[in-house]
């Protein structure tokens, strides 16, 4: 016999369809590379089960050390533009993108801390060895945050 759906017992003592995790925002951090398209591509299909909104966030750094920042700037937009595209061709109306300047971990953690996201999607290179993973920035951001996080490999 199922629980009562009105009743909400707590998610370790029960496996149901009532308190299946739903997602409304899923953030995808991205640093241009390959890997966080790969990132990117589970959150669109998490997206197209749950119908939740992807906020793609990349962090800038030392932008004040370029030559040029208004191009960057500017080639950043159409990158991610073209990614945008990409994803909504792929069934995700709602996609939007954030630029931030700054401390990758401490950016990544308050936009996680400020947003209310369901989820997190963040990428890790392949860890060798316990100590690298005791201090990757992907350890520093789930020790720092309340959300649920989904590391592809």
């Amino acid at each position: 016999m199922f629980p009562d759906p009105t009743v909400f017992p707590d998610p370790k003592e029960f496996i149901s369809e009532f308190i299946l995790p739903s997602f409304r925002k899923i953030l995808v951090t991205h640093d241009g590379k390959d890997k966080s398209n790969k990132a990117i591509n589970y959150a669109i299909y998490l997206s197209k089960l749950s119908g939740a909104e992807i906020t793609i966030l990349q962090i800038i750094n030392d932008v004040k050390k370029q030559d040029n920042v208004n191009n960057i700037e500017g080639d950043l937009i159409d990158s991610m533009e073209e990614k945008i595209k990409k994803i909504k061709h792929a069934g995700c109306e709602k996609v939007s993108y954030k630029f931030k300047t700054g401390n990758t971990i401490d950016e990544i953690v308050d936009e996680i801390n400020e947003m209310n996201y369901d989820l997190v999607v963040l990428t890790s290179s392949h860890l060798s060895s316990w100590m690298e993973s005791l201090f990757s920035n992907t350890r520093k951001i789930i020790s720092n945050i309340h959300t649920s996080v989904l590391i592809p490999q």
